[in-house]
């Protein structure tokens, strides 16, 4: 049976070789992480890794695709449960920490890719084209999206959006991954409740 094209096989084979390559890319970096490398961490072959992605920027495509959907899953519907701006910010926050915690190896590697990538004409992993479905459900994460609505509704008072936002995600996504990554006890739900609490403050109106 086929699934977009493919082989359930098929499908199944990029899934196991897309994770694969997250996890050497975790362990020993992009610009290390070889097709081969990748292909011994699957035990196969390097034509079998070649034969579904035709090469490495294809590979990068798909674990690009793999890391925003298994992001969107996860927080998405945090998001979308609640109906306020603040409630929004609140979710916002907590379930992208939360998702760093239960998907860190992944988020190391994305973060490596977004770096140290560079297509053969220089491009970055940002100018990565994603799938249309993918990227409108992106968008729905955009936290300057939810910031401004919250000024549009009085709930927030007048900052800077994309000001803001910058703190918000350098907080939440980069802000504890070295505390993270070197100490074992790092308490990440303490400091996910002490940003709640500072952006909280630093958002609302009064």
């Amino acid at each position: 049976m086929r699934s977009n094209g493919r082989t359930f096989a098929d499908t199944a084979r990029r899934t196991q070789i897309t994770l694969a390559a997250i996890e050497v890319i975790a362990e020993i970096g992009y610009a290390q992480a070889s097709i081969r490398k990748i292909a011994e961490r699957v035990g196969v072959a390097m034509s079998v890794v070649l034969y579904h992605f035709g090469n490495k920027d294809d590979l990068v495509r798909e674990i690009v695709h793999h890391s925003f959907r298994t992001a969107l899953d996860a927080i998405l519907p945090a998001l979308e449960r609640e109906t306020t701006a603040a409630g929004k910010l609140r979710a916002y926050i907590a379930a992208n920490v939360d998702f760093l915690q239960s998907h860190r190896t992944q988020y190391s590697a994305v973060l490596d890719i977004g770096m140290s990538y560079r297509t053969a004409d220089g491009a970055r992993m940002d100018a990565i084209a994603l799938d249309p479905d993918l990227m409108a459900d992106v968008v729905k994460l955009d936290l300057a999206t939810i910031l401004r609505q919250g000024q549009e509704s009085g709930e927030f008072r007048d900052f800077d959006v994309n000001h803001m936002a910058t703190a918000v995600n350098g907080a939440v996504r980069n802000g504890p991954l070295l505390d993270y990554a070197m100490n074992p006890n790092f308490d990440l739900n303490g400091y996910t409740g002490e940003l709640v609490t500072s952006f909280d403050l630093a958002t609302r109106r009064g």
